[in-house]
């Protein structure tokens, strides 16, 4: 029984160790994450320099991603491997960028990695005890990273079927740049309609984003104010 208790208590303990540290970094995350939202568009002119930068920064949402799981050794390997093998990729796309499987194959590890840092930031988000600085910085930085999700699933769908995406404004095959603008404004729902899903997967994509973009609010939302308010009645 001793044992036990010592267990879950060690548990325990670790638990708040690994929310805390989430706690004092989640602000970073939302920097670079806005970074590569306002910063994406240095990228259009086809200058190396300006991709490497980015790639630089994106990079930097990697180590990121090490750096506030750095106490929960299993996730630190996951993201390690996970940011080695993205590296791979960019590495064989700087000298192939017309490969098939090296664009979808680099697309899905994009993926999986969104998906990992949205799953520990969510995790903080809707565990912690009350509403505080970092709370909402992380808050805001999953709003950014849901729109970053789907930007390599856009990628992937053009890719297999080209045409999926039409931009009416350029007239131009859809590449990643106009497909980081296309994610943010359909996760908001705000629908210009100068980037169009024109095939029924394509369209299917963009709905269900639109869809999570509208339930994620809410759902935060309905989070914030029921810690407030318990916080609140706490203090009382």
């Amino acid at each position: 029984m001793y044992h036990n208790a010592s267990t879950n208590g060690t548990i325990l303990v670790m638990k708040l160790h690994h929310k805390d540290s989430i706690q004092r970094r989640a602000k970073y995350v939302l920097i670079i994450i806005v970074l590569l939202n306002v910063l994406y568009p240095i990228t259009s002119n086809g200058s190396v320099i300006s991709l490497i930068f980015f790639e630089v920064l994106y990079a930097g949402l990697f180590a990121v991603a090490i750096f506030i799981t750095s106490d929960n050794r299993r996730q630190v390997t996951w993201f390690i491997s996970i940011a080695v093998i993205w590296l791979v990729m960019a590495v064989i796309f700087a000298f192939d960028p017309t490969n098939y499987w090296n664009n979808q194959i680099s697309s899905v590890i994009l993926v999986v990695f969104h998906v990992t840092i949205l799953w520990v930031m969510l995790r903080y988000i809707f565990t912690s005890p009350s509403v505080t600085a970092d709370v909402l910085y992380a808050s805001a930085a999953v709003y950014f990273l849901l729109s970053y999700m789907f930007v390599p699933i856009y990628e992937m769908v053009e890719i297999y079927h080209p045409g999926s995406f039409v931009d009416t404004t350029l007239g131009a095959p859809m590449h990643w740049q106009q497909f980081v603008y296309f994610s943010l404004i359909t996760l908001s729902t705000t629908g210009y309609g100068d980037v169009l899903p024109v095939t029924p997967w394509a369209r299917m994509l963009a709905g269900i984003e639109a869809a999570i973009g509208v339930l994620y609010v809410a759902i935060l939302v309905a989070r914030l104010v029921s810690l407030y308010e318990s916080q609140r009645r706490g203090e009382k």
